[in-house]
Protein backbone atom coordinates (compact mmCIF):
# COMPACT_ATOMS: atom_id res chain seq x y z
CA UNK A 1 0.00 0.00 0.00
CA UNK A 2 3.03 1.81 0.38
CA UNK A 3 3.70 2.30 -3.28
CA UNK A 4 -0.08 3.79 -3.55
CA UNK A 5 -0.84 7.36 -5.26
CA UNK A 6 -3.31 8.18 -2.76
CA UNK A 7 -6.39 10.20 -3.48
CA UNK A 8 -8.76 12.34 -2.17
CA UNK A 9 -12.03 12.42 -4.17
CA UNK A 10 -13.96 16.00 -3.56
CA UNK A 11 -17.77 16.03 -4.87
CA UNK A 12 -19.33 12.63 -4.00
CA UNK A 13 -22.66 12.96 -6.33
CA UNK A 14 -22.74 10.12 -8.96
CA UNK A 15 -19.57 10.78 -10.91
CA UNK A 16 -17.74 11.34 -6.93
CA UNK A 17 -18.76 7.80 -6.27
CA UNK A 18 -17.59 6.33 -9.31
CA UNK A 19 -14.69 7.65 -8.96
CA UNK A 20 -13.83 6.50 -5.68
CA UNK A 21 -15.19 2.89 -6.46
CA UNK A 22 -13.11 2.88 -9.66
CA UNK A 23 -9.94 4.33 -7.68
CA UNK A 24 -10.61 1.70 -4.66
CA UNK A 25 -10.88 -1.17 -7.43
CA UNK A 26 -7.30 0.19 -9.56
CA UNK A 27 -4.15 -1.61 -8.41
CA UNK A 28 -1.43 1.59 -7.49
CA UNK A 29 -4.27 3.59 -6.09
CA UNK A 30 -6.15 4.08 -3.25
CA UNK A 31 -8.46 6.52 -1.45
CA UNK A 32 -7.68 8.71 1.40
CA UNK A 33 -10.29 10.96 1.98
CA UNK A 34 -13.64 12.48 0.41
CA UNK A 35 -15.23 15.91 0.88
CA UNK A 36 -18.29 17.07 -0.33
CA UNK A 37 -20.67 19.81 1.27
CA UNK A 38 -23.76 17.46 1.97
CA UNK A 39 -22.67 14.76 4.66
CA UNK A 40 -25.01 11.90 2.90
CA UNK A 41 -23.02 12.24 0.02
CA UNK A 42 -19.74 11.64 1.16
CA UNK A 43 -20.56 8.95 3.58
CA UNK A 44 -21.53 7.03 0.06
CA UNK A 45 -18.29 7.39 -1.23
CA UNK A 46 -15.96 6.68 1.37
CA UNK A 47 -16.55 2.90 1.76
CA UNK A 48 -14.10 3.48 4.88
CA UNK A 49 -12.09 6.43 4.16
CA UNK A 50 -12.16 9.60 6.16
CA UNK A 51 -14.67 12.32 5.47
CA UNK A 52 -13.25 15.89 5.32
CA UNK A 53 -15.18 18.40 7.21
CA UNK A 54 -13.85 21.31 4.43
CA UNK A 55 -11.18 21.44 1.02
CA UNK A 56 -8.87 22.98 2.46
CA UNK A 57 -8.35 19.98 5.32
CA UNK A 58 -8.39 18.02 2.28
CA UNK A 59 -5.18 19.99 0.56
CA UNK A 60 -3.50 20.61 3.62
CA UNK A 61 -3.44 16.45 4.74
CA UNK A 62 0.46 15.16 3.99
CA UNK A 63 -1.42 11.50 3.02
CA UNK A 64 -3.05 13.09 -0.41
CA UNK A 65 -0.90 12.66 -3.54
CA UNK A 66 -3.73 13.72 -5.67
CA UNK A 67 -7.29 14.90 -5.75
CA UNK A 68 -10.26 13.94 -7.97
CA UNK A 69 -12.42 16.84 -8.81
CA UNK A 70 -16.18 16.16 -9.26
CA UNK A 71 -17.32 19.39 -9.28
CA UNK A 72 -19.68 21.69 -10.88
CA UNK A 73 -17.80 22.39 -14.13
CA UNK A 74 -17.49 26.03 -13.15
CA UNK A 75 -15.37 24.76 -10.18
CA UNK A 76 -12.85 23.15 -11.92
CA UNK A 77 -9.99 25.78 -12.11
CA UNK A 78 -10.74 27.17 -8.86
CA UNK A 79 -10.22 23.69 -6.49
CA UNK A 80 -7.80 22.46 -8.95
CA UNK A 81 -5.25 25.70 -8.74
CA UNK A 82 -5.79 25.55 -4.78
CA UNK A 83 -4.92 21.65 -5.21
CA UNK A 84 -1.54 22.47 -7.44
CA UNK A 85 -0.15 25.23 -4.70
CA UNK A 86 -0.61 22.61 -2.30
CA UNK A 87 1.85 19.96 -4.18
CA UNK A 88 -1.22 18.25 -5.31
CA UNK A 89 -1.72 16.37 -8.57
CA UNK A 90 -4.65 16.98 -9.95
CA UNK A 91 -7.43 14.99 -12.18
CA UNK A 92 -11.13 16.72 -12.73
CA UNK A 93 -13.86 15.70 -14.25
CA UNK A 94 -14.59 17.28 -17.84
CA UNK A 95 -14.16 19.91 -19.00
CA UNK A 96 -11.39 21.21 -17.63
CA UNK A 97 -13.18 24.80 -16.75
CA UNK A 98 -16.19 26.52 -18.59
CA UNK A 99 -13.87 29.03 -19.36
CA UNK A 100 -10.50 29.04 -21.55
CA UNK A 101 -8.49 31.69 -19.81
CA UNK A 102 -9.24 29.45 -16.08
CA UNK A 103 -8.28 25.95 -17.81
CA UNK A 104 -4.80 27.90 -18.78
CA UNK A 105 -4.63 29.17 -15.57
CA UNK A 106 -5.04 25.35 -14.02
CA UNK A 107 -2.86 24.10 -16.58
CA UNK A 108 0.01 26.61 -15.88
CA UNK A 109 -0.13 26.58 -12.06
CA UNK A 110 -0.14 22.45 -12.73
CA UNK A 111 2.85 22.83 -14.67
CA UNK A 112 4.99 25.52 -12.02
CA UNK A 113 4.08 23.37 -8.78
CA UNK A 114 5.47 20.32 -10.95
CA UNK A 115 2.33 18.41 -10.74
CA UNK A 116 0.21 16.49 -13.65
CA UNK A 117 -2.72 18.19 -14.41
CA UNK A 118 -5.44 15.34 -16.08
CA UNK A 119 -8.26 15.78 -17.45
CA UNK A 120 -10.79 12.97 -17.56
CA UNK A 121 -12.06 12.37 -21.53
CA UNK A 122 -12.29 8.29 -20.90
CA UNK A 123 -14.19 7.52 -24.51
CA UNK A 124 -10.39 8.17 -25.78
CA UNK A 125 -9.68 4.72 -24.75
CA UNK A 126 -12.89 2.88 -25.87
CA UNK A 127 -10.87 0.44 -28.83
CA UNK A 128 -13.08 2.05 -31.64
CA UNK A 129 -12.01 5.66 -30.87
CA UNK A 130 -8.28 4.25 -30.52
CA UNK A 131 -8.82 2.10 -33.44
CA UNK A 132 -9.47 4.85 -35.89
CA UNK A 133 -7.01 7.44 -34.46
CA UNK A 134 -4.11 4.75 -35.21
CA UNK A 135 -5.16 4.42 -38.61
CA UNK A 136 -5.94 8.39 -39.10
CA UNK A 137 -2.46 8.43 -37.92
CA UNK A 138 -0.90 6.23 -40.02
CA UNK A 139 -2.80 7.90 -43.37
CA UNK A 140 -4.34 4.54 -43.67
CA UNK A 141 -8.04 6.91 -44.90
CA UNK A 142 -5.80 8.92 -46.77
CA UNK A 143 -6.79 12.01 -46.81
CA UNK A 144 -10.17 12.90 -44.70
CA UNK A 145 -12.32 15.48 -46.31
CA UNK A 146 -15.31 15.12 -44.57
CA UNK A 147 -16.63 14.06 -40.57
CA UNK A 148 -19.79 13.99 -39.15
CA UNK A 149 -20.19 13.98 -35.85
CA UNK A 150 -23.78 13.66 -33.86
CA UNK A 151 -24.25 13.25 -30.02
CA UNK A 152 -28.49 12.60 -29.79
CA UNK A 153 -29.31 11.48 -26.72
CA UNK A 154 -32.38 12.27 -24.08
CA UNK A 155 -32.44 13.37 -20.12
CA UNK A 156 -35.81 13.53 -18.65
CA UNK A 157 -36.70 16.73 -17.01
CA UNK A 158 -35.62 15.36 -13.54
CA UNK A 159 -32.33 15.18 -14.96
CA UNK A 160 -31.59 18.96 -14.63
CA UNK A 161 -34.62 19.98 -11.90
CA UNK A 162 -33.28 16.99 -9.28
CA UNK A 163 -29.61 19.45 -9.83
CA UNK A 164 -28.70 23.23 -8.76
CA UNK A 165 -25.96 23.25 -11.17
CA UNK A 166 -27.05 21.62 -14.44
CA UNK A 167 -28.68 23.50 -16.96
CA UNK A 168 -27.35 26.44 -15.89
CA UNK A 169 -24.47 28.89 -17.39
CA UNK A 170 -23.26 29.59 -13.87
CA UNK A 171 -22.56 25.99 -13.22
CA UNK A 172 -22.01 23.89 -16.26
CA UNK A 173 -21.40 26.83 -19.03
CA UNK A 174 -23.58 25.80 -21.56
CA UNK A 175 -26.00 22.73 -22.15
CA UNK A 176 -25.58 19.50 -24.39
CA UNK A 177 -22.12 21.14 -26.10
CA UNK A 178 -20.31 21.84 -22.84
CA UNK A 179 -21.51 19.21 -20.92
CA UNK A 180 -22.63 15.95 -23.18
CA UNK A 181 -21.03 16.49 -26.38
CA UNK A 182 -17.56 17.36 -25.35
CA UNK A 183 -16.72 13.98 -25.28
CA UNK A 184 -17.50 13.73 -28.79
CA UNK A 185 -15.72 16.88 -29.12
CA UNK A 186 -12.25 16.34 -27.37
CA UNK A 187 -12.35 12.95 -29.74
CA UNK A 188 -12.52 15.36 -32.69
CA UNK A 189 -9.53 17.30 -31.49
CA UNK A 190 -7.54 14.28 -30.46
CA UNK A 191 -8.31 12.94 -34.01
CA UNK A 192 -7.87 16.16 -36.29
CA UNK A 193 -6.37 18.97 -33.92
CA UNK A 194 -8.22 22.82 -33.43
CA UNK A 195 -10.08 23.51 -35.83
CA UNK A 196 -9.70 26.94 -37.72
CA UNK A 197 -13.39 28.22 -38.34
CA UNK A 198 -16.24 27.56 -36.59
CA UNK A 199 -19.86 28.04 -37.29
CA UNK A 200 -22.32 27.15 -34.57
CA UNK A 201 -26.14 27.54 -33.63
CA UNK A 202 -27.99 26.68 -30.20
CA UNK A 203 -31.33 26.49 -29.11
CA UNK A 204 -32.93 25.85 -25.95
CA UNK A 205 -36.27 24.36 -26.60
CA UNK A 206 -37.13 23.42 -22.94
CA UNK A 207 -38.19 25.32 -19.93
CA UNK A 208 -36.48 23.29 -17.21
CA UNK A 209 -32.98 24.91 -18.44
CA UNK A 210 -31.56 27.96 -19.33
CA UNK A 211 -28.72 26.64 -21.74
CA UNK A 212 -29.37 24.78 -24.82
CA UNK A 213 -30.55 21.41 -25.34
CA UNK A 214 -29.97 21.74 -29.10
CA UNK A 215 -26.95 22.42 -31.06
CA UNK A 216 -25.09 22.14 -34.23
CA UNK A 217 -21.81 23.20 -36.20
CA UNK A 218 -19.39 23.56 -39.11
CA UNK A 219 -16.13 23.43 -38.71
CA UNK A 220 -12.90 24.11 -41.03
CA UNK A 221 -9.82 21.93 -40.20
CA UNK A 222 -6.69 21.97 -41.59
CA UNK A 223 -5.95 20.98 -45.10
CA UNK A 224 -9.43 22.08 -45.35
CA UNK A 225 -11.34 18.93 -43.83
CA UNK A 226 -15.01 19.93 -43.08
CA UNK A 227 -17.01 18.24 -40.03
CA UNK A 228 -20.20 18.69 -38.31
CA UNK A 229 -21.65 18.34 -35.18
CA UNK A 230 -25.19 17.89 -34.16
CA UNK A 231 -25.92 17.45 -30.55
CA UNK A 232 -29.07 17.37 -28.39
CA UNK A 233 -30.28 15.91 -24.96
CA UNK A 234 -34.15 16.15 -26.49
CA UNK A 235 -33.95 13.16 -29.02
CA UNK A 236 -36.17 10.73 -27.26
CA UNK A 237 -35.45 8.08 -27.44
CA UNK A 238 -31.73 8.88 -27.48
CA UNK A 239 -29.16 7.51 -29.99
CA UNK A 240 -25.84 5.62 -29.76
CA UNK A 241 -22.84 8.79 -30.37
CA UNK A 242 -21.45 8.31 -33.83
CA UNK A 243 -18.29 9.96 -35.75
CA UNK A 244 -17.88 9.14 -39.50
CA UNK A 245 -15.25 9.47 -41.05
CA UNK A 246 -14.82 9.67 -45.20
CA UNK A 247 -11.91 10.50 -47.38
CA UNK A 248 -11.86 9.72 -51.62
CA UNK A 249 -10.16 6.29 -50.55
CA UNK A 250 -12.17 5.22 -47.52
CA UNK A 251 -14.49 5.43 -44.78
CA UNK A 252 -14.47 4.41 -40.86
CA UNK A 253 -17.40 4.99 -38.83
CA UNK A 254 -17.51 3.86 -35.00
CA UNK A 255 -20.67 4.17 -32.75
CA UNK A 256 -20.58 4.12 -29.26
CA UNK A 257 -16.71 4.15 -29.16
CA UNK A 258 -16.75 0.57 -31.65
CA UNK A 259 -15.64 0.92 -34.87
CA UNK A 260 -18.77 -0.81 -36.78
CA UNK A 261 -17.55 0.30 -40.54
CA UNK A 262 -14.41 0.24 -42.13
CA UNK A 263 -13.80 0.30 -45.96
CA UNK A 264 -10.62 1.73 -48.19
CA UNK A 265 -9.84 1.29 -51.75
CA UNK A 266 -7.08 -0.96 -51.07
CA UNK A 267 -8.92 -3.40 -49.07
CA UNK A 268 -6.93 -2.23 -45.67
CA UNK A 269 -7.50 -4.91 -42.54
CA UNK A 270 -9.70 -2.60 -40.10
CA UNK A 271 -7.35 -1.29 -37.76
CA UNK A 272 -7.16 -2.96 -34.69
CA UNK A 273 -7.05 -1.14 -30.94
CA UNK A 274 -3.73 -0.74 -29.07
CA UNK A 275 -3.27 -3.24 -26.38
CA UNK A 276 -4.82 -2.02 -23.16
CA UNK A 277 -4.11 -4.58 -19.69
CA UNK A 278 -7.49 -6.44 -18.53
CA UNK A 279 -9.89 -4.45 -16.33
CA UNK A 280 -9.99 -5.70 -12.88
CA UNK A 281 -11.94 -8.57 -12.25
CA UNK A 282 -15.10 -7.73 -11.15
CA UNK A 283 -15.26 -3.91 -12.42
CA UNK A 284 -18.50 -3.11 -13.99
CA UNK A 285 -18.33 -2.67 -17.92
CA UNK A 286 -19.07 0.60 -17.45
CA UNK A 287 -16.07 1.41 -15.89
CA UNK A 288 -13.73 -0.11 -17.62
CA UNK A 289 -12.97 3.09 -20.26
CA UNK A 290 -12.37 5.21 -16.88
CA UNK A 291 -9.92 2.49 -15.50
CA UNK A 292 -7.66 2.54 -18.78
CA UNK A 293 -7.43 6.00 -17.88
CA UNK A 294 -7.05 6.29 -14.36
CA UNK A 295 -4.04 3.79 -15.21
CA UNK A 296 -2.82 6.15 -17.61
CA UNK A 297 -2.78 9.15 -15.09
CA UNK A 298 -1.14 6.95 -12.58
CA UNK A 299 1.86 6.24 -15.25
CA UNK A 300 2.20 9.76 -15.38
CA UNK A 301 2.47 10.77 -11.99
CA UNK A 302 4.56 7.85 -11.32
CA UNK A 303 6.91 9.70 -14.46
CA UNK A 304 6.78 6.27 -16.51
CA UNK A 305 4.62 8.08 -19.12
CA UNK A 306 2.80 11.04 -20.73
CA UNK A 307 -0.77 11.44 -20.53
CA UNK A 308 -3.10 10.71 -23.39
CA UNK A 309 -4.94 13.69 -23.21
CA UNK A 310 -3.08 16.41 -21.88
CA UNK A 311 -4.20 19.75 -20.52
CA UNK A 312 -3.81 21.86 -23.54
CA UNK A 313 -5.97 19.53 -25.62
CA UNK A 314 -8.49 19.86 -22.46
CA UNK A 315 -8.32 23.81 -23.44
CA UNK A 316 -8.66 23.61 -27.13
CA UNK A 317 -11.77 21.54 -26.63
CA UNK A 318 -13.35 24.01 -24.34
CA UNK A 319 -12.22 26.93 -26.56
CA UNK A 320 -14.11 25.45 -29.64
CA UNK A 321 -17.05 24.53 -27.77
CA UNK A 322 -17.57 28.29 -26.72
CA UNK A 323 -16.91 29.28 -30.16
CA UNK A 324 -19.71 27.40 -31.22
CA UNK A 325 -21.54 29.82 -29.16
CA UNK A 326 -19.91 32.86 -30.73
CA UNK A 327 -17.95 33.30 -27.87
Amino acid sequence: MSDDIRFAVVGCGMMGQRHAEILRATPGASVTCVQDQVRANAEKAAAGAHICESYEKVVARNDVDAVVLALPSSLHAEYGIKAARAGKHVVTEKPIDIDVEAGRRLAMECEKAGVVCAVISQNRFADGNAALKQALDNGDLGKPVLVRASVKWFRHDEYYTKSDWRGTFKGEGGGVLMNQAIHTMDLLVWMFGEPEEVIGRVNTTRKVLETEDVGAAIMRFKNGLLATLEASTSTFPGFDERIEVHSPSGSGIVEKGSLIYWKTDDDKPMPQPPACEPPTPGLSPKFELFQRQYRNILSAIRGGGSLIVTPQEAIAVVAVTRAIYGK
